[in-house]
């Protein structure tokens, strides 16, 4: 059997257009799973479910999505013992969502939509690690050479239309009492022509608003940012949109949970409670 995935696609902003994930079903004996996500040649272990255990069937949100290209999801299965049973038939989806979106990985509820600017994204570099060095009676030189690095110091300048918009974007940065680390992850809208990878996670600095019309009465705020590709945060931290606080808000009692779900997978998969404990 090839234990396909079931993809489920979600447009809504709630917090983020984003995939569910779905096996019913994994190879007899399998205790433990990775799920991994492809595109573009690039393979990323999922966010939550990196070693997870699981019992027969396993849902996940992905929130970290690429637009306007074709991603695919497989997982990789073990038994209670460490071993191999293989990985199941890659499914394959794609999104086209016209707005990029921005959120920070360990803080998915702060997502907003952005607007590329000018010249954003226009110059890319992936600058080799390596010097040219001149051995004695050489007379051309020699290249020591590392690896090649991923894109650097791109311009990231965005502008936003609200208040709320900035706000969320300067939020997923640090502030006063946060200590999320300044990385984001930019989902290119499907139909902008901007080559940057998709998804993009990058190391932001620094950001600095410039003011287009607020001192005006309006919204729209420019934010200059410069941003250097870097692997996203640790897959296994996994902050979930889900909490057991929005069940209990929904179902006055555990008995009353049982009767209104069969299995855990479905409580797991009550997505319509996201929030309702707010």
């Amino acid at each position: 059997m090839s234990y396909e995935a079931i993809l489920t696609p979600y447009y809504d902003a709630a917090p983020r257009p984003r995939v569910e994930v779905l096996f019913e079903s994994f190879a007899p004996g399998t205790a433990r799973i990775t799920l991994y996500r492809t595109a573009q040649g690039r393979a990323y272990e999922v966010r939550g479910a990196v070693n997870v255990p699981v019992a027969g069937a396993f849902s996940r949100i992905d929130l970290e999505v690429p637009f306007g290209v074709e991603f695919g999801y497989y997982a990789f299965m073990v038994d209670a013992a460490g071993m191999s049973l293989g990985s199941t038939t890659v499914s394959q989806i794609t999104m086209n969502v016209a707005q990029t979106w921005v959120h920070n990985p360990l803080d998915p509820q702060g997502a907003t939509t952005v607007e590329f600017r000018g010249q954003a994204a226009r110059s890319l570099v992936r600058p080799s690690e390596g010097e040219v060095v001149y051995p004695m009676g050489r007379t051309v030189g020699v290249l020591v050479s590392g690896q090649r690095r991923g894109l650097s110091n791109v311009d990231l300048t965005v502008v936003t239309d609200s208040v709320d918009q900035v706000d969320r974007l300067q939020a997923m940065l640090g502030g006063y009492g946060s200590t999320l680390p300044p990385i984001l992850c930019i989902s290119v809208g499907a139909y902008d022509q901007i080559r940057l990878p998709r998804p993009f996670f990058a190391a932001v600095l620094s950001a600095s608003e410039q003011d287009d019309n607020y001192v005006f009465g309006g919204g729209m705020i420019t934010t200059e940012m410069q941003g250097s590709e870097v692997s996203p945060p640790s897959p296994g931290i996994f902050i979930s949109l889900l909490k057991r606080d929005d069940i209990d808000a929904f179902y006055p009692t555990r008995a009353d949970i049982d009767a209104g779900n069969a299995t855990r997978l479905d409580i797991d998969r009550r997505y319509e409670l996201i929030g309702l404990s707010y």
